[in-house]
């Protein structure tokens, strides 16, 4: 197959997942005129007409191992997306930076909680919602390595542990980009960019961050920090609006009580037993 030269990349394995990602890619499409492609599991999915430009079915496992399936990218710069993603924006700076580097992707607040006895507890954990790659022969190694470490420590079933070490003991020259790029819903998180792809789940609630997060209220607001609770989010910034000091408001006093009656419901409970 003829490479193309640049384009976004989905893998779906299994019809939930392939839903996700045609929700993603129309929303890709609304910012960007770049090919998309899709990696999936069998021709008999449904897609929507001239969504995807190139269809490439594989054997799936249907599990996190699915991920290594970027190596079948017909693009020869790839920004891939995870299907439960929103892309809110232009992607052309995830493009830009494999201009100088040949794998780009977000530092994920996670994989603190284990030990990797080889890796410098300073190499983070990354998230591979979005990654930007060029099919190198470092990042085609990277990704051979990557499997061999799900094979031989496959009571660990999650991608970004094993690109952990991998990533670390490998020769591939990466950049870490903001969480602008991959900017996910179920933690905190903060902004300084307009955020480009939100990541999460219900693709209904990824929307409505990304007009809230890149609405910027006054001109010393730029610095963002995003705060979820209860299925709903709060943004804190400098010299906030009353609305969104209402809503922090709103979410610590029912907080506050919530703790309360639990404190004394625990002292009930304490007393019976």
């Amino acid at each position: 197959m003829v490479k193309l030269n640049k384009g976004v990349l989905y893998i779906a394995t299994g019809e939930k997942y392939v839903a996700e990602a045609i929700q993603s890619a129309i929303s890709c499409r609304e910012h960007n005129s770049y090919p998309i492609a899709l990696i999936t599991d069998s021709a008999a999915h449904v897609l929507p007409e001239a969504l995807f430009d190139i269809v490439i079915i594989q054997r799936a496992n249907f599990n996190y191992k699915d991920k290594l399936l970027i190596r079948h990218s017909p693009f020869e710069q790839t920004v891939f997306l995870d299907t439960d993603t929103y892309v809110a924006d232009k992607l052309d700076d995830l493009f830009k930076i494999l201009d100088y580097r040949e794998f780009a992707i977000h530092q994920a607040d996670e994989g603190y909680e284990y030990q990797m006895p080889d890796v410098s507890n300073a190499m983070p954990e990354f998230n591979t919602g979005v990654i930007a790659y060029k099919l190198t022969s470092a990042v085609k190694n990277l990704i051979d390595a990557w499997e061999i470490s799900f094979n031989t420590n496959p009571q660990v079933v999650t991608d970004q542990y094993h690109l952990r070490k991998t990533l670390y003991d490998s020769d591939v020259k990466f950049a870490v980009f903001s969480s602008a790029y991959n900017f996910i819903i179920y933690y905190p998180n903060f902004v300084i960019q307009t955020v480009k792809i939100l990541h999460g789940r219900p693709f209904s609630a990824l929307k409505k961050v990304a007009n809230d997060v890149n609405a910027i209220r006054h001109d010393n607001a730029w610095r963002r920090t995003y705060f979820p609770y209860n299925h709903d989010f709060a943004l804190i910034y400098a010299n906030m609006l009353n609305r969104d000091i209402i809503k922090l408001v709103k979410f610590n006093t029912r907080a506050f009580f919530a703790n309360y009656y639990r404190g004394i419901n625990k002292k009930l409970f304490n007393k019976k037993h």
